[in-house]
């Protein structure tokens, strides 16, 4: 995974806000998963088909914080949310 990755959400996740949070089901599990509203702005711009990069930059531009800090974080709830197959690199998925 390289910053110009971008990622897609399979047709199992189903996400919805709830206040400011987003909550994520995977309805093949059953298991949800919280967003918190910077994480809730994440998926939202995951979900626009943008690469990390292009979240980072556009986060940037939304949040003070630094730019290796903003990185760091985003690839660790990355990693999360395609641990917990979540999202699907884009460069693996393969249509079926």
């Amino acid at each position: 995974m390289t910053l110009a990755s971008s990622f897609l959400i399979p047709h199992h996740i189903v996400a919805r806000d709830v206040g400011a949070e987003t909550v994520i089901l995977n309805l093949d599990s059953g298991i949800y998963f919280g967003l918190d509203p910077v994480g809730a702005r994440f998926w939202q711009l995951i979900a626009e088909g943008k690469t990390l990069a292009e979240i980072r930059d556009e986060m940037l531009e939304e949040y003070e914080v630094t730019p290796a800090q903003l990185e760091n974080d985003l690839l660790e709830l990355v990693n999360e949310l395609l641990a917990k197959n979540l999202v699907t690199e884009r460069a693996k998925y393969v249509e079926s």
